[in-house]
């Protein structure tokens, strides 16, 4: 994963940084403490440690976050991945929403990887 085109690597920060933007919209418009705006924050937690994590691995920088919000941050991506393959099956291929969907899916793979790293 180290071998990453510098292309690459911008595709895995937007897609990152694309759920955050719409998870904060969505929580915007949400009731507080209801069990979806708490699923919703800790899917935003988790994007935001990921977008992090891919930042300090390829910036050779160190990462401020607990060995807790790591392991946490790892589960919810590692659930959310589960679910994106169903989305593929439903997309033609070529088209954008598609291509959309496997730069997510191969960003999330790759902070998985990250965050397994860190917090073994």
């Amino acid at each position: 994963m180290e071998n990453m085109t510098t292309e690459e690597k911008q595709h895995s920060i937007e897609a990152f940084l694309s759920i955050i933007r719409k998870s904060e919209n969505a929580l915007a418009h949400m009731k507080p403490g209801a069990p979806q705006t708490k699923l919703l924050e800790k899917r935003l937690k988790a994007a935001r440690i990921g977008a992090d994590i891919l930042h300090a691995r390829w910036e050779r920088k160190d990462l401020d976050i607990s060995k807790e919000d790591l392991i946490e941050a790892k589960e919810v991506l590692e659930d959310l991945l589960l679910t994106l393959p169903s989305f593929l099956e439903k997309l033609k291929p070529g088209s954008g929403q598609r291509t959309y969907i496997e730069r997510r899916i191969k960003a999330f793979q790759i902070a998985v990887s990250y965050l397994h790293d860190s917090v073994n």
